[in-house]
């Protein structure tokens, strides 16, 4: 299931606090963590200081408590750990599944927890309060519903005729037996 993962798991970029006001960039990928910074300054010797980059691979930012510090200073305690779980191989993979099989998934569920769902993140806020979700949620739903009644209809009818069978007199019974 992580062959389907795109090669840039999370990217995210920020201005650090004040009083810095530095400029930067994590890019999170299938093999490493690259931590980009730009200084900003009014500095005139400062204008020609390039960018810095570093690049960990996962078991080496796993273990580097400094960039750990460094990380949760500038994007704050959430991304360190989400970064963190991405390196120890916990992927959020429902997020990343393609529309068409969520929505499969979602027409099993109530429209409250619809609602619920919602709220969980971006992504499904996005779908939830797309109108075009909706026409097809309520179109599986439907067939699924018309499903359920047939397999009951079926279900019912085998239940009749082994009622009928179980109240059958022992003479009956025997008359059929081939022993």
């Amino acid at each position: 299931m992580t062959s389907l993962l795109p090669h840039v798991l999370y990217e995210i970029c920020n201005q650090a606090p004040s009083p810095s006001k530095d400029f930067h960039h994590l890019t999170v990928t299938k093999t490493e963590v690259i931590w980009k910074s730009w200084m900003v300054s009014l500095r005139l010797e400062q204008e020609t200081t390039l960018p810095r980059e570093v690049r960990k691979s996962h078991v080496n930012f796993l273990l580097s408590e400094q960039q750990h510090r460094q990380m949760q200073r500038v994007f704050g305690k959430e991304v360190l750990s989400y970064s963190l779980n991405l390196c120890r191989g916990q992927f959020d993979l429902l997020v990343r599944l393609p529309e068409h099989l969520l929505l499969q998934i979602f027409s099993f569920l109530d429209v409250a927890d619809i609602g619920q769902l919602s709220k969980t993140c971006q992504k499904f806020q996005k779908m939830c309060n797309n109108e075009e979700f909706w026409e097809k949620f309520r179109t599986l739903q439907d067939t699924r519903a018309f499903d359920a009644r047939k397999t009951g209809i079926t279900i019912y009818k085998k239940l009749l005729a082994f009622h009928l069978n179980a109240h059958q007199t022992p003479s009956q019974r025997r008359q059929t037996a081939f022993f």
